[in-house]
């Protein structure tokens, strides 16, 4: 028996096929909403990873030179100055929140900004500085220069503090860590002879 569809019933799967349609279209919609929100989510996410990376890698000091000088009476360098000057797009480094660490053969100390250098502190000098804002760095122009004093960091690895120091051929390794942004490492090595100098080129 063959059967035939009335008006009435064709009407009926004709709204059934346009509600599914229509079902269809509002997931699609609902979809592409949250993808595109969730795309814009990771682009932002992304955008901000970057620039944080960015600024720790380029945030950070650059050696510009280094001196030691010397103790003639033990032939060894009791006091070590280095010139620092921000990297290329480096943020502000407040030295004050700035440490140190010096390494060599027999003595590994953390150092902190101070008045004055000796076995827990370094001190900083400003050599430029046009808008006075030291000890914080805040422009590429500025220079300045820290001093460690290798005799009282060193005292007591191998005798009295007075005779102290980094002897002929010796290196130290110093990390300069700033609060944020790049660690700067500056290996330095004793010349192989002292003997009659005041003043020796570490660079």
């Amino acid at each position: 028996m063959v059967s035939s569809l009335k008006k009435d019933e064709r009407g009926q799967v004709g709204i059934g096929t346009l509600i599914v349609f229509i079902a269809m279209v509002l997931v699609a919609a609902i979809a592409a909403t949250v993808l595109i929100n969730t795309a814009g989510l990771l682009q932002q996410r992304a955008q901000a990873t970057g620039k944080e990376a960015t600024e720790q890698t380029s945030t950070g000091l650059n050696v510009v030179s280094a001196v030691g000088y010397v103790n003639d009476t033990v032939d060894k360098v009791h006091e070590v100055k280095v010139t620092l000057k921000l990297r290329p797009g480096s943020l502000n480094i407040d030295l004050q929140e700035t440490v140190i660490h010096y390494i060599d053969d027999t003595t590994s100390k953390e150092l902190k900004y101070g008045s004055t250098a000796n076995a827990s502190y370094f001190s900083a000098t400003k050599v430029q500085d046009e808008d006075n804002s030291f000890p914080v760095m805040n422009d590429r122009e500025d220079v300045v220069t820290i001093t460690l004093d290798l005799a009282d960091i060193r005292a007591g690895s191998d005798g009295a503090a007075q005779s102290n120091g980094l002897g002929e051929g010796k290196s130290a390794t110093i990390k300069i860590i700033p609060p944020t942004g790049a660690t700067t490492v500056f290996t330095f090595v004793i010349p192989q002879s002292v003997d009659g100098y005041t003043v020796v080129d570490l660079s």
